[in-house]
């Protein structure tokens, strides 16, 4: 009797301890953040090719890192999962969980997304950029919620290279735009030439045989796609007049997804975001700068310093873009002004010393 109860006694605690195990087991299963590779869309070309690229590539190799390999992702380059356009809904969907686009496809759904592009003139100092894009971003609310509209949160916003001319005649001052056809594109664009240049809005794909063919004499692009382009083999002079830089290729992320990440990985997500932008800031455009400089030297492009002086009289010329952009948006209940007053303010505390003032009020 006593050995009978006693056999029992130990397969009952046998049972007890497989059941705590097998809670245990289940807990701790439970605690343990999931696995997951994120698909993620990108509109622009890949990273061996694109600085913009390279620093969302930066932004995924940290996370990944930082994980021990539990979040990955599958990338599709060069919108090979739909029209530019469309990325902003293939992530507010969760086709897709990650993309990267520019905000200027979408100025009815992301209204204050694109500022920067209506200051001709702008700050063109990299660091300067990132760090007040990601200030005046603290400061309203609009940026974040237009987003959030959208089921969608920014999670890293990098600078873009500047804008400049490559020219098949030297511009060495505003007179010598006088009658020059150039090719751009954008909505304010046109409007920041110096007087008597005429603007031909074409995409970016057109412009070599724009400039092969004669139809045009110059041409505006951010010097990284003025080098893919190769515009450079048609166009011997590029001219340096630095007319904007802005953080215009944000990787957003499907707010969904990024909630139901634990707290760690998205802290880890956020501060990866940061990460990648200083690697833009001050590894990715500079070297790619050094690499275009090269290459263009190489072809006998001759690089043009626009004078400050004549700069200055250039922005005197040009119309107030940045109020009427303002105007419009105090007309669908944003603070247009409060905005662009608030970016000269920051940039300016900053270090940058704007040629005018803009977004006066009439």
């Amino acid at each position: 009797m006593r050995g009978n109860r006693q056999r029992k006694l130990v397969a009952l605690a046998a049972c007890v301890a497989v059941v705590v195990c097998v809670g245990l087991a289940a807990d701790l299963a439970h605690a343990q953040p999931k696995s997951m590779k994120l698909k993620v869309a990108g509109v622009f070309a890949p990273p061996e090719v694109n600085s913009i690229s390279a620093t969302m590539l930066a932004w995924e190799e940290e996370i990944t890192a930082r994980t021990n390999g539990r979040i990955t992702f599958e990338n599709f380059w060069g919108a090979a999962l739909g029209a530019p356009a469309e990325h902003l809904d293939l992530v507010k969907t969760g086709t897709a969980q990650v993309a990267q686009f520019t905000e200027q496809y979408q100025p009815k759904r992301l209204v204050v997304g694109d500022f920067e592009y209506v200051f001709p003139f702008g700050p063109t100092d990299y660091e300067i950029v990132a760090k007040a894009t990601r200030q005046i971003r603290s400061e309203f609310k609009e940026f974040t919620t237009d987003y959030e509209k959208e089921n969608v949160l920014i999670v890293a916003d990098p600078p873009v290279s500047t804008y400049n001319f490559i020219s098949k005649v030297p511009l060495k001052n505003i007179a010598d735009f006088q009658g020059k056809k150039i090719s751009l594109i954008g909505r304010f664009f046109g409007k920041w030439l110096p007087p008597g240049a005429i603007a031909v809005v074409r995409p970016a794909g057109e412009r070599y045989d724009m400039l092969r063919s004669g139809v045009v004499d110059a041409d505006l692009l951010p010097f990284e796609y003025t080098y893919v382009l190769k515009l450079h083999e048609l166009a011997k002079y590029f001219i340096k007049v630095d007319l904007t830089t802005c953080a215009g290729a944000p990787i957003v992320m499907n707010l969904t997804t990024f909630k139901g990440l634990s707290p760690e990985d998205q802290k880890i997500v956020l501060e990866a975001g940061k990460n990648a932008e200083t690697k833009a800031v001050k590894e990715f455009l500079p070297q790619l700068w050094a690499k275009c400089e090269k290459a263009w030297k190489e072809a006998g492009v001759q690089i043009i310093d626009f004078p400050a002086e004549e700069k200055k009289k250039w922005a005197d010329s040009l119309e107030d873009t940045p109020a009427e952009w303002a105007a419009e948006l105090e007309a669908m209940g944003y603070p247009g002004f409060k905005i662009v007053q608030r970016w000269q303010e920051i940039t300016a505390e900053m270090g940058y010393k704007w040629p005018r003032k803009w977004g006066v009020k009439k």
